[in-house]
């Protein structure tokens, strides 16, 4: 045993981990605690310690973020295909069609496809269409207003309180829950007069990662439906 205790010492010395000593000598690691807690080490050994505990540190973090992407794929996997489904049923309301396919063309979908962003984010000028889209969503997406963010982006010489109060008696989304507006000019309308959308350009956004997916396993329902349903 004494033998043991001295190889474990020299061991511990050279910057080796209770776990390599373990697999070394067959020693129970409470042993090896009890041997080694005292043991005065050398920076050197310090060192490769602390850098060997910061290697596997990063590693077990690694492998954890890759279980977790792995897990959250499989969950946005699932929320699509079943969203896929409701498609055939869904899909004999009229506002149902009208919104998942304005949604397709006018929505934000490149979560789906590579972006980090994974966020509802619809996007038009048209008050009627906004209209309509507001009513698509307090239909089939949401339970409560609460969920829904606007957001207006407009060109700077446009009076912000004005736009805001607009699209809040549009939406009828209170003003507080609209984030800051956005000024910018549109560059294919720089240096031109009366060319610029009188109240902006508005988002509605819901910051729903399990809806986003839903509204996009929707939008795959309703490709498969034109085609089963014999369009070009």
């Amino acid at each position: 045993m004494r033998n043991d205790k001295d190889k474990a010492i020299r061991l511990r010395k050279t910057g080796q981990s209770y776990t390599q000593i373990q697999n070394s000598l067959h020693i129970p690691k409470s042993t090896l605690s009890s041997w080694l807690k005292d043991i005065p080490l050398s920076t050197e050994a310090q060192q490769k310690i602390s850098t060997r505990v910061c290697a596997t540190s990063i590693r077990s973090l690694i492998q954890r973020n890759k279980n977790q992407t792995a897990l959250a794929k499989k969950q946005a996997d699932d929320i699509r295909d079943n969203a896929t489904q409701e498609v055939h049923k869904l899909s004999e309301n009229p506002l149902f069609l009208i919104g998942v396919s304005l949604y397709w063309a006018e929505g934000y979908k490149k979560g789906a496809y590579g972006s980090k962003w994974k966020c509802v984010d619809f996007a038009n000028s048209d008050p009627q269409m906004i209209t309509l889209m507001m009513a698509f969503f307090r239909t089939f997406c949401i339970k409560n207003d609460s969920e829904i963010k606007i957001q207006v982006i407009a060109h700077p010489n446009i009076d912000t309180d004005t736009v805001i109060s607009f699209w809040s008696n549009v939406t009828s989304i209170p003003k507080n829950q609209f984030i800051k507006t956005q000024l910018k000019a549109n560059k294919s309308s720089q240096g031109k007069r009366g060319n610029t959308l009188t109240h902006g350009t508005v988002h509605i956004r819901m910051y729903d990662v399990r809806l986003f997916f839903r509204i996009i396993g929707w939008i795959e329902g309703m490709k498969l439906l034109k085609f089963e349903k014999g369009g070009p």
